[in-house]
């Protein structure tokens, strides 16, 4: 199964501490020649915790050398055209970001709470 995946908070958290679908899907990726990456935004939510320094050095072995992608200005400005288009829900601030990364890095988003990116035409969700 070859391609790229980024990790949403939630799906990331649920595949640590719960056995089921999402730790079978993010083990079987990390078996594949796949990418698994997360956005910045969505490990800074990740390290805000509360985690500890082992639940941290876990979560990034199932990481790819790409690992966190940066925040970029092309990132940026995409997710600020879906926030105007979207009427600034604010609650969704991060949500629409960490979807504009995936989107620009060409990545299938997994997520445990797809109606969080309801409205963002173009994203993949898995």
């Amino acid at each position: 199964m070859k391609g790229r995946f980024q990790l949403d908070t939630d799906f990331l958290i649920w595949a640590l501490n719960h056995r089921g679908a999402e730790r079978d899907r993010l083990l079987e990726l990390s078996e594949a020649d796949t990418e698994i990456c997360m956005s910045a935004i969505a490990w800074y939510e990740f390290c805000r915790g509360p985690r500890s320094p082992g639940q941290l050095a876990l979560a990034e072995t199932f990481l790819s050398r790409s690992g966190i992608v940066p925040f970029s200005r092309e990132m940026a400005e995409l997710a600020a055209d879906f926030f105007r288009r979207l009427g600034s829900p604010r609650r969704r601030a991060n949500d629409i970001s960490i979807a504009a990364t995936a989107m620009v890095c060409q990545a299938v988003l997994l997520t445990r709470n797809h109606a969080d990116f309801e409205g963002l035409t173009g994203l993949q969700l898995g």
